[in-house]
């Protein structure tokens, strides 16, 4: 039981960051620019610590609420009105993206895809969790296969990255980690550190080697960047690509809609959860490139506000510095070596 329940904990930090922009590469190309080995090695270093900086606040003070109220106190109601604002846009995001994988399919496939959302938010965290357990290995493992099968692989581009280019990166990551603090905040409440550390880190190095895998892929292939959807481009409109990348969205989407779908119904009953599911399918019409160009970097931007006040708390509370070195095997060594200098002296 705790394996499978640290599955899926891993899987639903995956699938919160996997979507329709993601596994589409365009929302990589938005922030990424080109494939580099840099930032990459950079975007799963920025993901691990987010990743766990999010899960160590959600243990210390009780899930996401008592989060926000424990770090921004008074400003706790407009914090989270600005988040709730994120998952909102990312959830029209994620249905865009999916009109735009199968236009034919228009509005009934986003209708079902919301059906399925409301049913699984109801399960809460832990159904979140199995539905990521089950889909994101088979997304994961299809678009490797997809990519090495149909499509080709670009060398990192030079010169290495520059300053404006790491800042973006940073600016991805902090994006992404707002938008899902919600679920880590609570996921974080649920494991022990241990099982919270591993966690985050195999799922940062496994988001890394998808983001260098699609922007190597899509960047085999530059014609592909003024496609709303580049890497489906580039493997030549693969017949499964668009299950595949619908997969990606679904889990997004549940991570997203998850939020504000208890707040609709804690505050309005039924009738709020009815019209957030109207609401949120009216905006799936927006074009997807239009939201990943537009309102992504805007959240981005208050994303990088929000985590440097939750480290700077954090560090204050805990001592963040420790708390990682501990995390890792070489924080592990050094502390057993410390041990044993004492005992002989």
């Amino acid at each position: 039981m705790r394996k499978t329940k640290g599955l899926r904990a891993l899987f639903t930090m995956v699938g919160s960051v996997i979507g329709a922009g993601f596994v589409s590469g365009r929302e990589l190309l938005q922030f990424f620019g080109y494939f580099r080995i840099s930032t990459v090695y950079y975007a799963g270093l920025l993901f691990f610590f987010f990743f766990l900086l999010c899960v160590r606040l959600g243990r210390i003070y009780g899930g996401f609420e008592g989060a926000l109220k424990g770090i921004f106190g008074r400003f706790s109601k407009t914090v989270k009105a600005v988040i709730l604002f994120g998952s909102f846009v990312s959830c029209a995001g994620m249905l865009s993206g999916l009109n735009s994988l199968l236009p034919q399919a228009k509005p009934f496939l986003t209708l079902a895809f919301l059906v399925f959302a409301c049913f699984v938010a109801e399960k809460g965290v832990g159904g979140i969790g199995t539905v990521n357990l089950v889909v994101m290995p088979v997304v994961l493992v299809s678009v490797v296969v997809l990519i090495f099968s149909f499509g080709g692989l670009s060398p990192s581009e030079p010169p290495r990255a520059s300053f404006g280019s790491v800042l973006s990166v940073y600016l991805y990551v902090s994006m992404n980690t707002f938008l899902s603090m919600p679920v880590l905040c609570d996921l974080g409440a649920e494991l022990k550190d241990s099982a919270a550390s591993r966690c985050c880190l195999i799922s940062a190095l496994i988001i890394a080697l998808s983001v260098g895998l699609i922007l190597s892929a899509v960047c085999s292939d530059k014609t592909s960047f003024s496609f709303d959807l580049p890497l489906s481009y580039v493997l030549g409109g693969v017949t499964f690509f668009p299950i595949i990348a619908g997969g990606g969205i679904l889990t997004s989407l549940l991570s997203a809609f998850y939020p504000l779908y208890h707040l609709a119904g804690r505050k309005f009953g039924t009738a709020g959860k009815w019209v957030l599911f109207v609401v949120t399918e009216c905006c799936s019409f927006i074009g997807f490139k239009n939201i990943v160009a537009t309102v992504y970097p805007a959240l981005g931007i208050f994303g990088m506000t929000m985590t440097a006040i939750c480290a700077v708390v954090y560090l204050g509370k805990s001592g963040l510095k420790r708390q990682i070195s501990a995390a890792l095997p070489i924080g592990k060594i050094r502390e057993k070596r410390l041990k044993s200098d004492r005992k002989t002296r």
